[in-house]
């Protein structure tokens, strides 16, 4: 790092502006505590490369909110309530203490809104591009797999369907400086209003939709990083079921006015959930505001896969807009 900003500094700014606590539980010895609980516990890790998942003109607090939003995704998508987080940083020698803080900023916010802290984690040179790190972790009293569906469960999802991958296509047409510029502290101006842009600089994920289904008894979970499209089909397969799926039965949203449902379907990093559940609890998911937009067929001997409608009618399955080792914003 440079001599305007030592590793003890990037740390600092963490401390002074994410949630944590004392150790042994916090940062502050070599490792973090963690204490039995009454329940399991899940754990998960996710990285955000520069070049392939955000290019670095992206605003520093948005990419921090969503660094570990996407993480708690993951935890909460399994019913589980997130608790404490790790972030590890490789960033070049030359990265602006103010985009550094702005990005602290934004992981603090995550935190403060979602309940969970950090713990500890790292902080590195790097000779090249920006990698950021996060590992989660939460508990819950019934944990969602995806292995559980079983044939005659209803398809239900929560949260954004496409607002992404249309805030995307806006990102990229703009003029933001570059990708090889440090991108600004916040979102301003009119993309601070677009709907669509702000989801996918900075997605807010239905993190209560996990707890929630299985509370009121889903059998199986999934969160909905990569989309619709690609995300379903391991569902299935996990399950062993064949999986209807209507997609004009997607959640109505005025900001995707002229976006079809094969387009909402194939864009990913929404992080929404899509739940396996019996037809019991229809009306308990509906009221805490899932969707229903299938049904699971099949089973274990019947082979798996997705089938995709409109209107009744079967359709091909849509392209998927995205695959991990392709470039996503980086494609400019």
């Amino acid at each position: 790092m440079s001599s305007a900003l030592t590793e003890d500094a990037l740390i600092d700014t963490v401390l002074a502006l994410v949630p944590g606590r004392t150790p042994p539980h916090g940062a502050g010895d070599d490792a973090a505590v963690l204490t039995t609980t009454p329940w399991p516990r899940v754990i998960t890790t996710d990285v955000l490369i520069e070049g392939t998942h955000f290019v670095r003109a992206h605003p520093a607090e948005a990419l921090g909110y969503k660094a570990l939003a996407v993480n708690l995704s993951d935890v909460a998508a399994m019913g589980a309530a997130p608790e404490a987080f790790l972030l590890s940083a490789a960033l070049p020698a030359d990265v602006p203490g103010r985009w550094w803080e702005a990005f602290c900023r934004g992981l603090g916010a995550c935190a403060r809104d979602a309940g969970v802290y950090v713990a500890g984690g790292d902080t590195v040179k790097s000779p090249g591009p920006v990698s950021l790190s996060i590992t989660a972790w939460g508990s819950g009293a019934r944990l969602l797999h995806r292995d559980a569906g079983r044939p005659g469960d209803l398809i239900f999802v929560a949260g954004v369907i496409g607002r992404s991958g249309l805030g995307l296509e806006r990102w990229l047409g703009a003029e933001f400086g570059g990708a090889s510029e440090w991108g600004p502290d916040l979102v301003a101006g009119n993309d601070a209003t677009d709907p669509c842009l702000l989801h996918h600089l900075r997605p807010t994920p239905p993190l209560w939709a996990g707890p929630v289904a299985a509370e009121l008894g889903a059998h199986a979970a999934m969160d909905l990083s990569d989309g619709l499209v690609v995300d379903l089909p391991r569902l299935a397969r996990a399950s062993r079921l064949t999986l209807v799926v209507d997609l004009d039965q997607l959640p109505a949203d005025p900001a995707l006015n002229g976006l079809s449902p094969a387009q909402r379907a194939a864009t990913g990093e929404d992080y929404g959930l899509v739940v396996l559940a019996p037809p019991s609890c229809r009306a308990g998911l509906v009221a805490r505001g899932f969707t229903a937009i299938g049904r699971a067929d099949g089973g274990p001997d019947r082979g798996h896969g997705v089938i995709w409608r409109v209107g009744g009618v079967e359709q091909p399955a849509p392209a998927p807009s995205f695959a991990h080792f392709e470039t996503a914003e980086a494609r400019k």
